[in-house]
């Protein structure tokens, strides 16, 4: 049995959902190829000299036509029948977007069980499983014990993928699932849809995720642990566990994600001691109202402000990330936001508009109040940057224009938000004019403070090249 990963989304960011898939593959002793591409047509050359049985993809809903319209594409070309099979979170909440495309097969949820399964039986469609176009599945396999797992192999993407291979810092998972259920995120719908699977929040023993990294490490360069869990600090004993050992047994620094509705000083000091130099948190609204009954993010300003303080106490930098045009938001409720930004001095604040995808708490609820047109899946927008909520154009216009300078108007209020003839300047311009101002500022201070670890100029200007390419193409695209 071959297999061929396609993966047409190259950015700075580790394949987590393919590197334990490789892993269990491997286990299986099936074979797993991968293509790191964003041509069509070289990529069908690659498949038709490698002749897999089946080809993989897995995409976020942003994706999923780029994935629909190659498969019809390899279909009609290759002089043999290949098979497909599509999963990740585009596939598990919106498969309606795929229902009548070529792909064969969909797989939804959590995949470790089930994919190794369904090739080495066949291709015969089980539990997480379904032929494209049939019911979605309602019988579903058990969570994975992380513990349980084998380590991952990043080797088969990293064989491929360069600039992953030799960053030098590499993201990490140390264990996955979220319990909160705010309304514009998919947790609160996977912790429904799969809620006989077993415990949603599972977590890799501290002995696991240091041997997981140090095998990293003695095999590729790796200078920062960059966790990407949706809250590193739900567990306050593990905590304690990992900083007391991350610094002795792996010696590196990292970065993490927190809340601030967690945070106290004591987690603060434990991660400033284990060599934390960034953490990543969320405020997504100034409005309390907006945050708390609309959101559900269940946090008060208090826990934000002193979040804000404990960081700047200990000298830890932060990076925010918000989102804005939500149902029945306000400009004057956007600049709450912005405000309450300002006050909590990250180093990085980002602005995401909402998008409303299928299935969502936040979709639903603007579809009931008037908020948003009934359409199909099909029209979403391909990235973050702009609304199809029904805001006027002027506010569309905003909108927009707030996403992309907020960033800099929270790191350099007083030049650029409180002088407010210089604030209503820059909210005149183009969007199509900010956005490239943004791919520059946002792209810069992203990798300064999350991947800037030393690193030789030559590989330092093929991420530049990576970066721009990707500017091109989600400008075309938007």
């Amino acid at each position: 049995m071959k297999a061929t990963f396609v993966n047409f989304s190259q950015n700075f960011f580790d394949k987590l959902s393919v590197y334990p898939l490789a892993a269990q593959l491997k286990k299986h002793a099936i074979g797993l190829d991968y293509i790191n591409i964003n041509n069509f047509r070289k990529a069908i050359r690659y498949l038709e000299k490698t002749c897999p049985h089946i080809v993989l993809y897995s995409a976020f809903s942003k994706d999923i036509s780029i994935y629909v319209r190659f498969d019809k594409i390899l279909k009609e070309t290759l002089p043999y029948q290949i098979k497909s099979i599509i999963g990740g979170a585009g596939a598990t909440y919106d498969s309606e977007l795929l229902a009548k495309s070529s792909i064969d097969f969909l797989c939804v949820g959590e995949a470790e069980y089930a994919l190794p399964a369904f090739l080495t039986n066949g291709f015969v469609p089980h539990k997480n499983i379904i032929t494209m176009g049939d019911k979605y599945p309602t019988e579903f396999y058990p969570f994975a014990d992380l513990n349980e797992l084998p380590f991952e192999d990043r080797g088969v993407v990293y064989d491929e993928d360069k600039v992953l291979r030799n960053m030098a810092a590499k993201q990490f998972l140390s264990g996955r699932g979220c319990p909160y259920r705010c309304t514009y995120c998919h947790n609160h719908v996977f912790n429904e849809r799969f809620k006989s699977c077993g415990p949603i929040v599972r977590q890799k023993k501290v002995d696991y995720i240091i041997e997981e990294i140090n095998r990293v490490k003695a095999s590729y360069p790796l200078r920062r642990a960059v966790f990407y869990d949706d809250t590193f600090i739900l567990n306050k004993k593990w905590l304690r566990e990992f900083c007391g050992s991350f610094p002795k047994e792996v010696g590196i620094e990292y970065t993490c994600q927190i809340r601030a509705n967690l945070i106290d000083e004591e987690i603060v000091s434990l991660l400033k001691e284990s060599q934390c130099v960034l953490v990543t948190w969320s405020i997504e609204s100034g409005n309390d109202h907006t945050r708390n009954k609309i959101l559900k993010r269940n946090m008060s300003t208090d826990d934000i402000l002193n979040t804000g303080r404990l960081l700047a106490k200990y000298k830890i930098p932060s990076r925010i990330g918000n989102v804005i045009g939500t149902p029945g938001e306000s400009f004057d409720n956007i600049l709450e936001t912005l405000e309450l930004n300002i006050e909590s001095r990250p180093q990085l604040a980002m602005a995401w508009t909402f998008v409303p995808y299928p299935g969502l708490s936040l979709t639903d609820y603007a579809l009931k109040n008037g908020f948003l047109n009934a359409g199909h899946p099909d029209d979403l927008p391909a990235n973050y940057l702009r609304s199809i909520l029904n805001f006027s154009k002027e506010d569309k216009k905003r909108i927009a224009n707030l996403t992309f300078l907020f960033p800099a108007m929270v790191k350099h209020p007083n030049l650029l938000y409180r002088k407010k003839k210089v604030f209503y300047f820059l909210m005149s311009l183009s969007p199509g004019m900010l956005r490239i101002f943004w791919e520059i500022y946002y792209g810069y201070q992203a990798y300064r403070l999350v991947f800037s670890v030393k690193q030789p100029f030559v590989f330092k200007f093929r991420l530049l090249l990576r970066h721009l390419g990707n500017i091109y193409h989600y400008i075309v695209r938007f």
